[in-house]
């Protein structure tokens, strides 16, 4: 028997990865380097790259730039010298949107370089619904490098900005003790909104036994930082712990806190193929609790209620699939929507289509008592009462690398909810070289 658990232990571990203007935008905007059409010529500095708007005059942009591996992930140099080094076509950059402003009209206005702010050699147009801002090479002007009001307290391990607070737990930072939001983005009284945040991990191994996982059998660690204008950054390492022994998960998910927005895009690699091993009803369930103040608005909501009849193994109902009005040919996207006191919450999932054409995808569970008693297990640490609970269906994966995106934000009552303010490369356009 021992050796057979070994045998499983690999695609196990790997699976408890997973789970882990006129218009205001709630999340920044975000651009891939290798988008940009900078002169092939001229190779461009980090630190020579800066965002500008133009409203009658032209006033600097906050811009931050994150260098990533090639699988996209956040990466931490040691060397603070890599800022001086050139523009990788995988590092991203990161923007307010909403700071974005009119076209500027380069044919009428520009004369010679010297009418723009900074003597840039190339001027780079990027849009976003009908609002522009420009790429120059160039310094970024004091003012927007200042980093936005975005603290860490490690001791407390809360992350505070004007418009949320953010406290992990002790041995796992990706689950939280409580998130409060502020009452509107011009006050400070925090209304806290959710807590108690929990996960639970389900193998149900074939011709084996089940295994559960939950949030104390994981430790999340924030290991690496790093504050910039937008925003601060951190790497994670994960552990499970089983027994005595504590195993490295070898996944670095991150967690991105922006102003008004928290980003964390995960990627997980599995070794095997899940549908070898693992029955149906095997995935992730990641539940937290309501606070008093907070309606949950499901019809507003995009996301579709589980039927608990698919979590029991041995069911003969078609396995279950996404709605195709939450998809498109790429990509899923689901929205969880609540109110605190009229200041919207939001919770938010991409997910790659043909990972939710397997079953991947978040699935509404509104009576965590009701699941808890159709698996014959606690959905993790707290009482099922007031807690809302998703599930993520894991058993039929492949092997291979997945990859999704949560964004948890806290938009002003009149701003944009989809959250997924990538600068598409169509609206990405040189208008100066060299």
């Amino acid at each position: 028997m021992p050796h057979r658990v070994v045998k499983f232990w690999p695609s196990l571990i790997l699976i408890a990865g997973l789970f882990l203007s006129d218009f205001l935008y709630a999340c920044p905007g975000l651009l891939l380097a290798q988008h940009i059409p900078f002169n092939e010529s001229s190779r461009v500095r980090r630190d020579r790259l800066s965002l500008y708007s133009f409203n009658g005059k032209w006033t600097p942009v906050p811009l931050q730039l994150d260098p990533l591996d090639r699988d996209g992930a956040l990466v931490f140099p040691k060397d603070a010298a890599w800022t001086k080094e050139n523009l990788e076509p995988m590092d991203r950059l990161s923007f307010n949107i909403d700071l974005f402003g009119a076209r500027y009209d380069q044919a009428a206005k520009l004369k010679s370089r010297d009418e723009l702010p900074c003597g840039t050699r190339e001027l780079i147009e990027l849009k976003y619904q009908g609002k522009y801002a420009y790429l120059m090479t160039c310094e970024q002007d004091p003012i927007a490098r200042q980093p936005r009001p975005v603290t860490h307290d490690e001791g407390a391990r809360t992350v505070r900005t004007g418009d949320y607070s953010y406290v992990y737990t002790k041995t796992n930072h990706l689950v939280f003790e409580n998130i409060k939001v502020a009452e509107s983005n011009t006050s400070k009284t925090m209304i806290p909104v959710a807590k108690d945040s929990d996960l639970l991990i389900v193998g149900d191994v074939k011709k084996f036994f089940t295994l559960y996982f939950d949030s104390s059998d994981i430790d999340a660690e924030i290991k690496y930082k790093r504050q910039g204008a937008m925003g601060l950054m951190g790497g994670m390492e994960f552990f499970l712990r089983i027994m005595a022994f504590k195993i490295d998960l070898q996944l670095l998910p991150e967690v991105n806190f922006f102003e008004d927005s928290m980003f964390m895009p995960m990627m997980m690699t599995l070794p095997v193929d899940a549908r070898t091993y693992l029955r149906r009803g095997s995935g992730i369930y990641y539940s937290w609790a309501s606070e008093p103040d907070v309606e949950w608005l499901w019809n507003e909501s995009r996301l579709d209620d589980l039927n608990l009849e698919l979590l029991n193994p041995n069911s003969t109902l078609p396995l279950s699939l996404p709605s195709s009005k939450h998809c498109d040919s790429r990509y899923c996207l689901y929205t969880i929507v609540a109110k605190a006191k009229g200041r919207p919450f939001v919770m938010n999932f991409k997910i790659n289509r043909k990972a939710a054409d397997l079953g991947f995808f978040p699935q509404l569970i509104r009576d965590v008592s009701a699941a808890e008693k159709k698996i014959g297990h606690k959905l993790g640490r707290f009482p099922a009462a007031g807690r809302v609970a998703i599930y993520f269906e894991t058993a039929r994966l492949p092997k291979g690398t997945h990859t999704w995106d949560f964004w948890i934000y806290f938009p002003d009552k009149n701003a944009d909810e989809k959250c997924t303010f990538r600068i598409d490369r169509e609206n990405v356009s040189s208008l100066l070289k060299g």
